[in-house]
């Protein structure tokens, strides 16, 4: 201020990245991991004028600021109802500014890769599902825009119903974090998070478009919104997005029907003032996917021979966007409703209501022999799924140095299916309570939590003709305990250890026949137990110099763990013949390291280095667990430059990736040995071009540059067909600025 005074509780925030720092009892804030370039912080203090600074970093900064009294009364300054978020102590990873727009165009778990520790599992080149420390499906929870993502998810090819669009950040949380989110986030959490609400007078935007050369797609997103200048604390938001693509190629051979179209759209509308903020939210996803039909064999020899060919024997074909059976048909729709509160000057109340309908429709390869039925063209399996959820929490900051959160929550499910059967109607109803307290000193944070949840499934299907309802009961207790050591700006430790667990989906006790998209026969086990894990995980940030290292230890320890065991033999089915699949569960541990080195001891040139490893036990067996990702390595080379004023944040990237082959496997239990690792490498180039007061951002990438052939061990499709091949993107960013009253 005027008269030189420390300020704590500043708020900066940094534009380019929408990420928030508080200024500790000295007035000072550290900002690490920031590339060369221009930034501009947004500085904000009660009773004091907001301000922009604007700084260039080219290596180790200090920033001295004086702010000017504010002559504008404090009832107009509305920033009181954005609670800046903690830091976790469990390790969390996040993708946003230009390495979000990097992914533009991909699907989510195909965006989250870049994380480190993050895999997908695919089906085929255009259906990717993520991957946490080998963990997936209903042991990842996804929190889009604050609520849970809920969905037909019993599918290793049911990727999430997402756009990627929507989301101003993605954050990955690794290892158990059931206390605040729930009993099935147990492996980790993933937040799809849109930036704030504009709230300022003002309508800007951005569009994007995307092309790619493999599948010969197209992408398009628009996003525009605004605050009501004559209405005080209003502010809106639309967004949309459509994609259509063809069939894809392997370096050898077009694959037949593997097109997608996909439209999505988004609405919101918000009010936020100084002690009340409101929030309402609709969005809606759309897809048709077609499925490889070389995954559906008519007898058990041409199965045999499929999973011992080089390349498909049939199904081939040239190019087209047409999509013809086999495919899926998949709607989502989300609605939303939040409130928060401050009614004293360190409490809030917030309370928030969502409601989600799922429709899932998988059509076999070949339609019903009868005339009449086959003019319905009706699908084979047609679930839908309506979930409700809500959460009350109360929050409290800085009472004698802790901080805390406090709720419960609900959630109740209604399944329905038409067609053929292959997992039950059911109704789910599941509810829970939790309390979590931190405790900040300058160099220690330590956080404690404890949560209890208790699910009710009550399911309805027929078992030998006869109706059958049984109703199952679950409950049980997760905690976390967790600590952050802060030496200075070298060096940062975070520590957390938890137990969580959850229980078993109707799919893994019920499911029982043909699952159409990944041409396969899975069957359920009415007598799972629910699993229980307890986790440890360890992180060290550590800043030598011009080198930024990030290492992570995990150890998982699951009691009952489920998991999907192939059959050593296939069945023959009046559909045709299938591998089959049993689920199983057993004692296991999982544990692993993620290490990320990145260095700019070079002038304009920075290196990363990435590596992934991973071991998992099944120690009932005392054999390997099928089904989890090996060894990964990944090289990249970032090179920023300056050309002349019409173009700014320049950049060349090349990356390498190295995959080993998955040799830790359970043997004799799968229907062909792992494929042979692989190397990949690819390129991107970069730039934002300025024509006159309008900024536009060009980038072209390329992956798989060598098209080499190539099969992963955790795509289900790798029995039948070869990975996509090489594939160039180029990505347009444009930037809308239609009204800015400053």
């Amino acid at each position: 201020m005027h008269d030189g005074k420390e300020l704590d509780g500043t708020v900066i925030t940094l534009l380019e990245k929408n990420s928030n720092y508080v200024t500790n009892d000295h007035g000072r804030f550290s900002i690490s991991g920031l590339c060369e370039g221009n930034y501009s912080l947004l500085i904000q203090h009660l009773g004091c004028k907001d301000t922009i600074i604007k700084t260039m970093v080219k290596q180790n900064s200090f920033l001295s600021v004086k702010l000017p009294h504010s002559e504008i009364e404090l009832s107009e300054i509305d920033i009181m109802d954005k609670r800046l978020e903690m830091v976790k102590t469990q390790t969390t990873d996040e993708i946003s500014g230009k390495e979000l727009d990097k992914t533009r165009g991909q699907t989510l778990g195909d965006a989250l890769k870049t994380v480190t520790g993050v895999t997908t599992l695919n089906t085929g080149g255009t259906i990717s599902k993520p991957m946490i420390h080998g963990l997936q499906g209903y042991r990842i929870l996804i929190l889009n825009n604050g609520i849970r993502h809920e969905g037909q998810q019993w599918g290793n090819e049911h990727a999430p119903e997402i756009d990627p669009f929507v989301a101003q950040k993605l954050s990955v949380v690794k290892g158990a974090n059931s206390v605040r989110y729930g009993s099935d986030a147990l492996g980790g959490v993933i937040l799809v998070e849109p930036a704030d609400l504009p709230d300022t007078a003002s309508v800007t935007g951005e569009v994007n478009m995307i092309g790619a050369s493999n599948g010969q797609s197209g992408t398009g997103s628009a996003i525009l919104q605004g605050y009501f200048d004559k209405l005080k604390g209003f502010n809106w938001r639309v967004q949309g997005t459509y994609k259509k693509s063809g069939n894809v190629k392997t370096p050898e051979y077009y694959l037949k029907n593997t097109g997608v179209e996909e439209y999505n759209f988004s609405y919101a509308l918000g009010y936020h003032r100084k002690k009340l903020g409101a929030e309402v939210y609709y969005s809606q996803f759309n897809t048709k996917v077609g499925i490889f039909p070389g995954a559906h064999i008519g007898n058990l020899t041409d199965l045999q021979n499929a999973f011992n060919a080089n390349k498909p024997q049939d199904s081939l074909a040239g190019f087209s966007y047409d999509i013809g059976r086999p495919y899926q048909q998949i709607g989502h729709e989300l609605a939303k409703g939040k409130l928060h509160y401050h009614f004293a000057p360190k409490w809030r109340l917030m309370a928030q209501y969502a409601y989600q309908y799922n429709s899932r429709q998988e059509f076999d390869k070949d339609k019903p022999l009868n005339d009449s039925l086959a003019a319905l063209n009706l699908p084979e399996l047609d679930y839908s799924i309506t979930s409700q959820t809500g959460e009350l929490v109360l929050e409290h900051d800085n009472i004698k140095r802790f901080r805390g959160q406090f709720g419960g929550s609900y959630m109740n499910q209604q399944n329905v299916y038409l067609g053929r059967f292959f997992i039950p109607n059911f109704i789910n109803n599941t509810w829970g309570a939790f309390a979590t307290e931190r405790f900040v000193t300058e160099h220690w944070e330590l956080e404690a939590g404890l949560r209890y949840d208790e699910k009710q499934l009550q399911s309805y299907f027929y078992e030998n003709k006869n109706l059958v309802t049984p109703s199952l009961k679950f409950n049980n207790v997760s905690w976390n305990i967790g600590a952050i050591y802060k030496q200075g700006k070298y060096l940062n430790l975070f520590f957390n250890i938890g137990s969580a667990w959850r229980s078993p989906a109707p799919n893994e006790l019920y499911s029982n026949g043909i699952h159409q998209s990944v041409g396969a026969i899975e069957r359920g086990n009415k007598n799972l137990l629910p699993e229980q894990v307890y986790n440890a995980t360890f992180t060290a940030l550590l800043k030598l110099n011009h080198v930024f290292t990030e290492a992570t230890l995990y150890h998982n320890q699951f009691t009952n763990f489920i998991y999907l065991n192939p059959s050593t033999k296939p069945e023959l089915t009046i559909k045709g013949a299938y591998p089959v699949f049993n689920y199983q569960q057993a004692n296991a541990r999982i544990s692993g390291a993620d290490v990320k080195v990145t260095t700019d001891i070079f002038n304009h040139l920075k290196v990363t280095a990435k590596a992934m490893l991973l071991r998992a036990w099944n120690e009932d067996l005392n054999d390997y667990l099928v089904y989890m990702p090996s060894d990964r390595y990944t090289g990249e080379l970032n090179y920023y430059f300056n050309a002349g004023k019409h173009f700014s944040n320049n950049f060349i990237q090349m990356n390498y990736t190295y995959v080993t082959k998955q040799w830790r496997v359970p043997q004799n239990t799968d229907f062909a040995a792992p494929p042979e690792g692989y190397r990949l490498l690819g390129f991107e180039i970069g730039s934002d071009l300025k024509f006159g007061k309008q900024t536009i951002n060009l980038s072209i990438a390329g992956n798989n540059l060598l098209d080499v052939i190539y099969r992963d061990y955790l795509d289900r499709f790798r029995y039948y067909t070869d990975a996509m091949g090489r594939n160039f993107t180029i990505r347009l960013k444009i930037p809308l600025t239609i009204y800015d009253k400053k």
